[in-house]
């Protein structure tokens, strides 16, 4: 009887949970004008965006296009480079009150096997990661189940893998998509203690200030 009662009020709550999540699609900004930089909406559907820009579909960049989930748009990165600059957040969201980041799809611009950190921290303390590996072709559907958080960051960086199918280039070509994020209201259960900062992330570099202005010299070339 027990566990027929506690499965009943389980089921209860990830229904309440389920009712609460709100999905951001980026689907009611216009960017049909061009692309808009996030960091200047803040605050967006409740968070503070950085280094992120919502776009529409551009011909000829399938990369961006295939990251589109729910039309007609989506959200990207700025990009960094190869080179030695050691500030590795590529891309960054942050809210007052604790959230819990449920999922995602995420795509890539321009690299093949372009490899994606994703850091959950609570007022600064590391909490959850997860690294991923992303393509152009189709973005990749994400369960995170990150728990009482208040900033995302993110880490995109090249590998041995990493291949460039649009000739991109070395530098600011890092930049992915995200689409159809679902955030829910911060959860009650107590945080896992916290992760030791990976040393691995002290070899990212950031190229992202021209980010936005790249990809609109590349879309117009």
């Amino acid at each position: 009887m027990f566990s027929k009662i506690a499965f009943t009020a389980t089921l209860l709550l990830s229904q309440i949970s389920l009712a609460s999540a709100a999905i951001v699609n980026f689907d009611d900004l216009d960017a049909s004008g061009g692309d808009l930089v996030l960091d200047t909406l803040s605050p967006y559907q409740g968070f503070t965006w950085t280094n992120f820009s919502a776009y529409t579909s551009i011909p000829g960049f399938p990369g961006f296009n295939n990251g589109i989930v729910s039309p007609d748009n989506a959200a990207y990165s700025g990009g960094e480079s190869f080179g030695p600059i050691v500030t590795p957040v590529i891309g960054k969201i942050e809210a007052d009150d604790p959230f819990d980041f449920v999922s995602a799809y995420l795509g890539s611009g321009y690299y093949d096997d372009l490899s994606l950190t994703v850091q959950g921290r609570l007022n600064g303390t590391l909490l959850f990661t997860t690294t991923l590996t992303l393509d152009t072709a189709a973005p990749l559907f994400v369960n995170f189940g990150f728990t009482g958080i208040n900033e995302l960051n993110f880490f995109a960086a090249a590998t041995g893998s990493t291949t460039d199918p649009f000739q991109c280039g070395t530098v600011n070509c890092t930049q992915f998509t995200l689409d159809n994020l679902t955030f829910a209201p911060g959860s009650t259960t107590p945080p896992p203690n916290p992760l030791p900062e990976p040393s691995s992330l002290a070899l990212l570099c950031l190229g992202g200030a021209g980010a936005w202005a790249l990809r609109r010299r590349k879309v117009k070339a």
